[in-house]
């Protein structure tokens, strides 16, 4: 009877369930085995880090001592977080300083020429005496020696003297300039009659024009002084090869030399004194151009935002001052540190994942972009414990486009492998 009963068979079901119970398990272990084994790894080679977005701040500092004054045409003066665009008026100094420099130089010139007058007239009476000491030839070369000098130094305060005005002048345009737009301003409310603005206007345009004759009258001094420097070399090279031909004759007098010093008797002192108004002028030059600051183009391309004002119009300001500064948002970085402890070789082009730490989360992919040369201590804002000093290399990160930063914002910053 037992022969004739019949085996039963195990369901399928029944070994897949036991095939579960058995393999799965093993199966999931040595996933997440492997899982923990790679994700040990990618934390060991590509450690995670914090990176605070910075922008280029620019500051404006003074270059001349002066006093602030308010900016042509303004309603108010220039304040936090003000927009300014690139080569925008974002400072303007008294102009009266400067201008009183320019006035007292003017008269100083006029006295040089003067002086000139008096020495070149002194130096004919003194020659004609000593004529009757004299050989022809070598009273003649001392003569021409005495007009050739004089004519240059003439001509250089001629320089001096056309300088002055134009610059003068320019300063007078631009207090017109002014005015013309004060007056285009009032008139356009009514507040004065369409005649002033008309003569305004032709009182500008006659300066202006002025200014140009100047500015060329000045290059055709300039010409004619490299001119007057050059007949002075050629003058002064002429004799010298008399004074080699005498010498060969057997002649031991040299005139090139007997003669520099007569003329430099007499012209020395003037010439110091002309060396000394060139470089005086030049100082009020610069003093002038720099009465107005603008935003540099080189730094700000399109337009920044001004974070900080130190000094207000009506304060007095020492050359070397802060005055405002300036961020440029279109020149935004992020720089994160590389903590010492982990063994990464980082380089210039590296992937970089950056992620916002405001909801929603989002991410991009960017490089490295600089790697700094040497191990810092870390920011305390850019700590994972405030209270445990960190240090690590620092990197400059480029701001990937997909992602609207601020400059002071916190991210996560994720080093990738290199493909």
């Amino acid at each position: 009877m037992a022969a004739s009963q019949k085996r039963i068979r195990t369901p399928i079901k029944e070994h897949l369930r036991q095939m579960r119970y058995q393999l799965i398990p093993v199966l999931v272990f040595l996933c997440g085995i492997y899982t923990t084994v790679f994700l040990w790894g990618m934390h060991m080679e590509l450690p995670n880090g914090i990176g605070a977005v910075k922008a280029l701040r620019i500051d404006i500092v003074s270059p001349v001592d002066g006093i602030l004054v308010s900016l042509p045409g303004a309603k108010k003066p220039l304040d936090m977080f003000d927009s300014v665009k690139a080569n925008e008026l974002v400072c303007k100094f008294d102009d009266k300083a400067v201008a009183a420099t320019i006035y007292t130089l003017e008269a100083e010139v006029k006295e040089l020429g003067a002086q000139l007058l008096a020495t070149d007239a002194q130096m004919k009476l003194d020659f004609a005496d000593r004529q009757g000491d004299k050989s022809d030839r070598r009273q003649a070369l001392l003569d021409d020696a005495r007009r050739i000098a004089v004519d240059l130094e003439r001509v250089k305060l001629d320089v001096a003297d056309r300088t002055i005005q134009l610059e003068a002048n320019r300063i007078g345009l631009k207090r017109r300039a002014e005015k013309l737009d004060i007056v285009k301003d009032l008139v356009a409310k009514k507040l004065e009659t369409p005649y002033v603005l008309s003569d305004t206007k032709l009182r500008h345009d006659v300066l202006a024009k002025e200014v140009v004759e100047q500015e060329k009258a000045l290059i055709e001094a300039k010409a004619l002084a490299v001119k007057a420097q050059g007949r002075m070399d050629a003058y002064a090279k002429m004799v010298r090869e008399e004074d080699a031909l005498r010498e060969a004759r057997g002649e031991k007098e040299s005139y090139a030399e007997t003669i520099q010093k007569q003329i430099d008797i007499f012209l020395k002192p003037i010439e110091a004194a002309i060396a000394t108004q060139k470089a005086r002028i030049n100082e009020a030059v610069l003093q002038r151009e720099s009465l107005e600051i603008r935003v540099d183009p080189a730094l700000v391309s399109s337009s920044g935002t001004i974070m900080e004002v130190y000094r207000r119009p009506g304060q007095a300001v020492r050359a070397g001052e802060l005055i405002m500064r300036i961020a440029n948002p279109d020149s935004m970085y992020i720089v994160s540190y590389v903590r010492q402890p982990h063994r990464v070789n980082l380089e210039e082009n590296t992937p970089v994942g950056v992620q916002v730490r405001t909801v929603p989360i989002r991410g991009a992919d960017t490089y490295i972009a600089r790697v700094g040369p040497q191990i810092e201590s870390v920011p305390t804002r850019q700590l994972r414990d405030p209270k445990i000093p960190e240090w690590g290399l620092p990197v400059k990160i480029s701001v990937p486009k997909e992602l609207k930063l601020t400059p002071g914002e916190l991210v996560n910053i994720t080093y990738k492998a290199a493909p």
